[in-house]
């Protein structure tokens, strides 16, 4: 998980929760954020929280901006490099 120095709900679901697809807990928490938002309208036609559903799509962006952890073939060696050193330079 990259550190951009925010907060946000799914960052901290993600340090404790680590599904097999990285964007869930931002999605997770941006779907209830969402549902929190639009509760008033859809239990008794009351406004519609624009804040917390703002909060939602933040929380759903900053989780797609979120980088996965480095593959591991970048820190290997190519086997290019070791077979010119293996052969002389040849």
């Amino acid at each position: 998980m990259g550190s951009h120095g925010i907060f946000t709900l799914g960052g901290a679901l993600a340090r404790v929760w680590q599904p097999a697809y990285p964007l869930l807990p931002w999605a997770l928490t941006s779907a209830l954020l969402m549902t929190a938002g639009m509760w008033d309208f859809w239990s008794h036609r009351g406004p519609i929280e624009w804040i917390v559903v703002g909060l939602a799509a933040y929380e759903l962006m900053v989780g797609l901006l979120e980088e996965s952890a480095p593959a591991a073939t970048a820190a290997t060696p190519s086997p290019r490099s070791t077979t010119a050193r293996d052969t002389g330079g040849r």
